[in-house]
């Protein structure tokens, strides 16, 4: 009777360890939607004999997708506006506004998790930056200016129900010239944001 109770016990011993082993910090398989207001920046607005005008610069709002394809790498897709102006003056409205389409790659690294639901990351993207420009009025006018650029991050997400996640970080643009500003508007340099989510997938 006691060999029987010692075999069971033995037989059912590594199923116990790998449920113990399971690795709680992996990311791996799972998804997330974000949707981001930026803390930074500048906002400002004018009125006059002339016209009125609206104008923001640093980023305004991000939307990013994420995969995991690694315990601790995620790919990553996002756009973002990062900036924008408008002008009413007489029969004429002008607006204009920056936005990339950026692909890359986020690393979460366990050693650096405070908690399996809070997790420091480092990400860098690059992709085409868009400029805008529409007029309508008179004449009816629209362009579009591409240059390169990129983008890298530092922050953290917080996992904080199965489906619910947040986000703080800070970045940096660095983009290429553009022409069709002025340059005082250029977009670019450091700002920082902060992101709501819904996230599926993974353990």
């Amino acid at each position: 009777m006691r060999l029987k109770a010692l075999a069971v016990a033995a037989l059912g011993l590594p199923v116990v360890l790998g449920a113990q082993s399971v690795d709680t910090l992996s990311l791996l398989g799972r998804s997330s939607i974000n949707f981001g207001l930026g803390l930074t920046g500048h906002r400002s607005a004018t009125l006059g004999f002339s016209g009125i005008g609206a104008k923001a610069t640093g980023e305004i709002w991000s939307l990013g997708f994420s995969h995991w394809v690694h315990p601790e790498v995620a790919i990553t897709i996002g756009t973002a506006m990062l900036g924008a102006q408008g002008t009413v003056s007489g029969h004429r409205v002008e607006t204009n506004s920056v936005m990339p389409i950026l692909f890359g790659v986020s690393y979460s690294p366990r050693a650096l998790a405070l908690a399996s639901s809070l997790r420091p990351y480092v990400s860098l993207e690059a992709g085409p930056y868009l400029h805008s420009v529409s007029e309508v009025g008179p004449n009816l006018s629209a362009s579009v200016e591409t240059v390169p650029g990129m983008r890298s991050a530092i922050g953290a997400n917080w996992f904080v129900a199965r489906h619910f996640m947040m986000s703080l970080e800070g970045d940096y643009h660095a983009i290429g010239h553009l022409n069709n500003i002025d340059a005082g508007s250029q977009p670019g340099g450091f700002g920082m944001s902060f992101a709501l989510g819904v996230t599926w997938g993974g353990k």
